[in-house]
């Protein structure tokens, strides 16, 4: 079963907590996230944030509709998959760092497995494209300005 990964980072001007809020709406994925087409909260930590949430998204290698677990610290947002139609398993992390003067690091790591008979330099491609739309959508989302 072929795994791909890809981490990246961006430095952001927002406050951290806006960041952190941001990326903590999963609701609201799609506004910023390209290939997000919907997303839906199930079910919420007593804290209010989200505890399962599901997915339709679409990619390169076609449409995928996946529920996602996650656990949040205070500096970090991360996720398994519970159940996909294209994947067989995912898992992400958002980590973020203060860089002072209302400027934050987003460090985002996204593993994916799946059963897709592709070459591995076209999978390499594809998640290195969805790390950096995502990243560069919660920039734009959050300055302000045009991806």
């Amino acid at each position: 079963m072929p795994t791909d990964s890809s981490t990246q980072s961006v430095e952001i001007d927002a406050a951290f907590e806006d960041v952190l809020a941001t990326i903590r709406d999963v609701a609201s994925q799609p506004e910023w996230i390209p290939e997000i087409l919907e997303a839906e909260v199930l079910s919420t930590f007593d804290t209010g944030l989200p505890r399962t949430a599901r997915f339709k998204a679409r990619a390169t290698v076609g449409s995928d509709r996946y529920t996602l677990s996650y656990e949040h610290t205070d500096d970090a947002m991360s996720w398994t998959m519970l159940s996909g139609v294209l994947q067989t398993g995912q898992e992400g992390l958002y980590t973020l760092t203060p860089l002072g003067s209302g400027r934050v690091q987003v460090t985002y790591a996204l593993t994916i497995h799946h059963n897709l008979p592709l070459p591995g330099f076209i999978r390499s491609r594809v998640i290195r494209g969805l790390v950096a739309s995502t990243l560069a959508g919660l920039k734009s989302h959050l300055e302000g300005a045009p991806v």
